[in-house]
Formats: structure tokens, sequence, C-alpha cells
């Protein structure tokens, strides 16, 4: 359980588990730890703890496309319908969560129904915050699409906690949907993505030394089903 103290600000760097345990409530450390378990190669070693607000560090290994649609349980376009934060009981211990709910207008991999609520560890409830770093943030109507692993398991269940989180703008001019990255620049080609992405400087000119244009939700979506068809071969 996370308790707060008004008016109290205490940070401390934690590098290991063991200072971990020294520093941090037990109850919180056993939440902490299982979804370390879930995963920890995704995670910095570093977490920064503040009371009465809490922060804990990711570092995340960047997947590259194939990954992502090898990966993901389910690939989805929707909207963001509501979301809210509230206690769970994780493994026994309570933990602030929160829940996201989208309608779901396609479904590229797995299945869903006409909506689905994804859990996203963090949140906040009234003067008790708990901030998970790089944890996807939605907008109200927010269009996306998502590659989604292991909902209510994983601290994110978004692959890569936020890379599997693509958001769409409908462009005034031409009408096409266009894909945004989790850091708000434009998608101009999967070979972005990834440790050993091509530059997106580099996929922003053509052979001809044209400015090409970002990828439309129809080309990302074109993509996956290629890159599902070439896994089923």
């Amino acid at each position: 359980m996370l308790r707060t103290t008004r008016g109290q600000n205490v940070r401390a760097l934690v590098p290991s588990h063991a200072a971990v345990a020294a520093e941090w409530p037990a109850a919180t450390v056993a939440i902490v730890q299982r979804y370390l378990a879930c995963l920890w190669p995704l995670l910095a070693t570093a977490l920064a703890v503040c009371v009465p607000k809490a922060a804990f560090g990711t570092s995340v290994v960047t997947p590259d496309f194939a990954t992502l649609v090898a990966r993901a349980d389910l690939i989805f376009t929707g909207a963001v319908t509501a979301q809210h934060s509230e206690w769970r009981r994780i493994n026994g211990e309570r933990s602030i969560v929160t829940l996201v709910s989208f309608d779901v207008a396609a479904v590229h991999k797995g299945r869903a129904g006409k909506s689905i609520t994804l859990q996203f560890l963090g949140g906040a409830i009234g003067d008790v915050t708990f901030d998970v770093a790089a944890m996807p943030k939605f907008q109200p109507g927010e269009r996306v699409v998502l590659f989604v692993e292991k909902n209510g398991e994983n601290i994110s269940p978004l692959i890569g906690v936020y890379h599997g989180r693509f958001s769409l703008r409908k462009d005034s001019a031409t009408g096409r949907d266009i894909v945004f990255k989790h850091d708000g620049q434009p998608l101009f080609a999967v070979a972005e993505l990834g440790e050993h992405r091509v530059a997106s400087k580099t996929l922003r000119t053509t052979q001809n030394g044209e400015t090409s244009k970002p990828m439309s939700h129809d080309d990302l979506i074109t993509k996956v089903r290629e890159q599902l068809t070439r896994s089923n071969r």
C-alpha cells in the first residue's frame, strides 16, 4: 500500500532489489517485484520514490516492426471512450491502476468485441499518485492503433510499454489518417522502428529527392497484413 504524508517530499535513488526493500514499504515492494518478474528486461534498475507522489522508472528495449506484430495478442484500431484510476488487488496486494476503455473500430490480429478496456500500472486517486515513467497517457476521443500483449499481466498492455501505441490524426488537406509514433513524430516507414532502425530523416526523402509522405492508417495496416502473411508461411 502506498501511504502519503502531506508536506513531505522525500526522493531516493534505488539501484537494486535490495535497496528497494530497504526504502519502500513491504507491500509496495511486493507489487513492484511481481511486475518486474513479468517485464524486468524492459525496466531500468533505478527507481525514483517521492512521497506523497511515487515515481517508477522504466527503460525499454525498442522492438522492430516484425517483433511488434509477432508478439501482439491483439492489434486493433480504436478510439478512447473513458478512463479512470482505481485500487486493485494484484497478487494479494493493493495497487493503483488506470483503466482505459476503447471503442474498437477494426481488429487486425486476435479477437476483441466492440469495446475493450486496457489496464496500465499507475494513476491518481485522491491525494495518492503513483507515476510510472513513460507510461502511455491517452486523451478522450484519441484514435489509435494499438499492439497489445498480456493485458492485465504486464505493467503496460502495449508492447515495449509505449512502443505499441500509434496515434491517428486526420490530414485536413488530404483527408488521410496520418500515423504518429509514441514520441509525437509522424511515421514514414516501418523501417524506422527498432534498435537498428533506418533514420527517419533518410526515409523522408525519395530516390528522386522529393519529400515522402508520412504513413497513413491504411498504409500501416497493409504492412501489418503483409507481416502476418510472411510469418504464416
